[in-house]
């Protein structure tokens, strides 16, 4: 299995033995430095890459993005609160912990899934269910080690596209900060296809480059 994304066209390709085996919808960066005052928007930067992992991924840098997607939640409306399960299996506050009221979470649940209550889960981490990791191998070995490090970029979907996805509507994607916007469906055709199995090359190609099946399947020879 080899990825293909091509930035200027919103295309993602699979291909697997030299041949493409997918094309999908996917949204990556600008092609120029952005504006955005608390993180500016970047281009997902042209390379080859490994995909390293699949995870859960949380932030500080996003306040959304502090609690893993997936996360037990309780309601406390005596409390005017919402508890969030620890690894411990002890609870934490979410107003305490990251200062995210119930009224916001209510509003966020209401917004994507037309619920006027808090969620039994956490569904509103801006990097979705699963991020999926990638690295340059610099010493081509294969294995993040030396001074190789994680890309602060990945592929992953949004709250919106997954409650879109949930739902059965339409899915529409949206340029992201740098990292690469799919649509759930294809995240998880992608996986089952064992695209994003660790170790697979990944190529991001450049802004002006577009597309050809023959030339790149030639390529591969």
């Amino acid at each position: 299995m080899k990825l293909h994304f091509y930035p200027g066209q919103h295309l993602l390709v699979l291909t697997e033995k030299n041949k493409v085996v997918g094309r999908y919808e996917a949204i990556g960066g600008p092609s120029q430095i952005g504006q955005d005052q608390r993180m500016p928007e970047e281009p997902t930067w042209p390379g080859s890459y490994l995909i390293h992992s699949t995870q859960r991924y949380i932030t500080p840098t996003w306040q959304m993005s502090s609690l893993a997607w997936g996360t037990e939640l309780q309601d406390k409306p005596s409390l005017n609160d919402v508890w969030y399960k620890l690894q411990s299996g002890k609870w934490g506050s979410l107003l305490k912990d990251f200062k995210i009221s119930r009224d916001v979470i209510i509003f966020y649940n209401k917004r994507l899934y037309g619920k006027n209550a808090v969620p039994s889960q956490w569904i509103f981490n801006d990097f979705g269910p699963l991020a999926i990791r990638w690295f340059k191998d610099l010493n081509g070995n294969g294995k993040l080690d030396a001074k190789e490090r994680l890309s602060g970029q990945m592929f992953h979907t949004t709250p919106d596209n997954e409650a879109e996805h949930y739902q059965g509507m339409e899915v529409k994607l949206y340029p992201s900060h740098g990292c690469i916007h799919m649509k759930p469906g294809d995240r998880d055709t992608i996986l089952s296809r064992g695209g994003f199995k660790k170790g697979t090359p990944f190529v991001v190609h450049k802004y002006a480059e577009r597309f050809n099946q023959e030339r790149l399947e030639n390529s591969a020879q």
